[in-house]
C-alpha cells in the first residue's frame, strides 16, 4: 500500500507540474514581427544565401525565429499585395487591384475597360493587426501603410509614419 501511495503521489505531483506549466505556457504569447517590404527579392537578404547584401539584423531574426518558405506575393504591386496580406484575403477579394486609379493611359487608345478600383481596404475588413489586437497583443506599424488613411482605425495601436500614401508621411 505504501508503494502504491508513493507512486500515486509521484504521479499526482508530475500531473500537477505538467498542468501548471501548461497553464503558465498558455499565458505567454510569442512576439510577432511581420515585415512587408515592397520590391524585396527572396534572395536579397543574407539568410537566403545572397552575400551581396549585408542584412545582419534580419539574419539574426531568421535564426532566432521562424521563416516561412512556402509563400508568394499575392499581387504584382504594393497596394494590392499589402491589402491581401494584411486582410488575409485573396487579392481580388479586397477590391484593391492596383495603385491609384485603374484608368491609365490615353482613353482613345485604351484597349481594356478599367475595373473599379478601391484605393484602400474598407474599414470593416479585419486586418492582421486588428486580429492580434483582439487577441490581447499591442500592435505597432512602422513605415509604409498604404492600405488606409489611418492605421489606428484598422487595428494598429502605435503608428509611426504610416498613412494613405505609398511612402511614410512623416519621416
Amino acid at each position: 500500500m505504501k508503494i502504491f501511495f508513493k507512486k500515486s503521489l509521484g504521479l499526482a505531483a508530475c500531473l500537477l507540474v505538467y498542468a501548471v506549466s501548461g497553464a503558465m505556457g498558455a499565458t505567454v504569447k510569442p512576439n510577432i514581427i511581420y515585415i512587408n517590404a515592397d520590391d524585396l527579392g527572396v534572395q536579397d537578404v543574407g539568410f537566403m544565401g545572397d552575400k551581396r547584401y549585408d542584412t545582419p539584423h534580419l539574419d539574426k531574426l531568421a535564426t532566432e525565429g521562424m521563416v516561412f518558405m512556402q509563400a508568394y506575393a499575392p499581387a504584382a504591386n504594393c497596394a494590392p499585395s499589402r491589402a491581401a496580406c494584411l486582410s488575409g484575403q485573396y487579392a481580388m477579394r479586397t477590391g484593391v487591384y492596383t495603385v491609384g486609379s485603374s484608368s491609365r493611359g490615353d482613353v482613345k487608345t485604351r484597349k481594356l475597360i478599367p475595373v473599379k478600383n478601391e484605393v484602400h481596404l474598407k474599414l470593416d475588413n479585419i486586418t492582421l493587426p486588428g486580429a492580434l489586437k483582439a487577441g490581447g497583443y499591442v500592435t505597432c506599424q512602422v513605415g509604409k501603410w498604404h492600405v488606409g488613411d489611418d492605421p489606428t482605425k484598422q487595428g494598429v495601436d502605435i503608428n509611426i509614419a504610416g498613412g494613405w500614401r505609398g511612402s511614410p508621411h512623416s519621416y
